[in-house]
């Protein structure tokens, strides 16, 4: 079992400074504490253990999947999934450029006993490791927070240090409702749009403004991922079925774009519907209709 007894606390204190209304800040809290308890319904542990034994194996080219990797984990925000990852047998460490973030990532590393370098603060344009450092490069909902720019020079890093794969777990922008603010559509506005959507419907949508007074959020469709990282020498691919989060039980397909609305007791859906297989028939791949994409990356390397 994972202790986070005192990081939990500093976590509420955190939330409750930036002044996001209670209900979200619970919300919050409830989505961290899932990450590290072994026995939550959505099943992290359960989750990270078998996509980390699948990669071992499959990717990473070990003997059996009870080899110990090398992890880099960027954008490691709070630090669960570092810690997780180490509670698991790994060698985990995290890199990110919010010093707030990374404070509370300390916090939960010293109730775990865990090593003082294992979160590292980096805000210059390289990556602070030798070239072929890292077995397995992870990055949970970060890309999407991640602009072009950032990604031009960051990307070119991650092939250097990478000796094995990447794993990428990013919303999909064809999902209806927004996962940073609950809206409705934002994946599918131009980004302008979205910062004078979200201005508009008040305080309690605005935690992912950025200081800049934009929305930290540059969503792209499964194509527009798969240039982006063809361009820099990755070839492309997608998580088996078995292993992606959410599972496609909890989380399915989206077959269609809009709303359930119930009325006098009768539901009705506003938006619309999507025919997957009519698509998936002219070459475009199921993973489009995914909610969360569940994508490996691998660095075309000449040995």
């Amino acid at each position: 079992m994972i202790e986070c007894k005192n990081f939990m606390i500093a976590l509420d204190k955190y939330y409750s400074k930036e002044g996001i209304n209670k209900s979200r800040v619970n919300a919050h809290l409830k989505e961290h504490y899932e990450k590290l308890n072994y026995t939550n319904e959505l099943g992290y542990a359960d989750w990270m253990k078998r996509i980390l034994d699948y990669i071992s194996l499959k990717e990473c080219n070990t003997q059996t999947n009870n080899e110990k990797l090398k992890i880099l984990d960027i954008g490691t925000g709070t630090g669960e999934f570092v810690v997780l990852m180490n509670a698991l047998g790994h060698d985990a460490r995290g890199i990110d450029l919010h010093t707030e973030h990374l404070e509370l990532a300390n916090i939960l590393a010293k109730e775990n006993n865990m090593d003082e370098s294992t979160f590292i603060y980096n805000d210059k344009k390289s990556l602070p490791f030798e070239d072929n450092s890292f077995d397995l490069i992870t990055s949970f909902s970060v890309f999407e927070h991640l602009e072009n720019e950032v990604l031009e020079w960051m990307l070119p890093e991650i092939f250097r240090i990478c000796r094995g794969c990447v794993f990428t777990l990013v919303p999909n922008p064809i999902k209806p409702i927004d996962d940073h603010t609950g809206l409705a559509f934002l994946g599918h506005m131009p980004r302008w749009l979205a910062t004078r959507y979200i201005n508009l419907r008040g305080e309690k949508y605005r935690y992912s403004i950025s200081r800049s007074g934009e929305w930290d959020v540059y969503y792209r469709y499964l194509n527009g991922i798969k240039k982006v990282f063809n361009k820099h020498n990755f070839q492309l691919d997608y998580l088996p079925d078995e292993y992606i989060y959410p599972s496609l039980e909890k989380c399915p397909p989206v077959h269609r774009i809009g709303k359930n609305f119930n009325f006098f007791g009768k539901n009705f859906f506003f938006g619309i519907s999507l025919f997957p297989n009519v698509f998936i028939n002219f070459g475009i791949p199921k993973q489009y209709f995914y909610p969360y994409l569940n994508l490996i990356s691998r660095p075309l390397k000449n040995d």
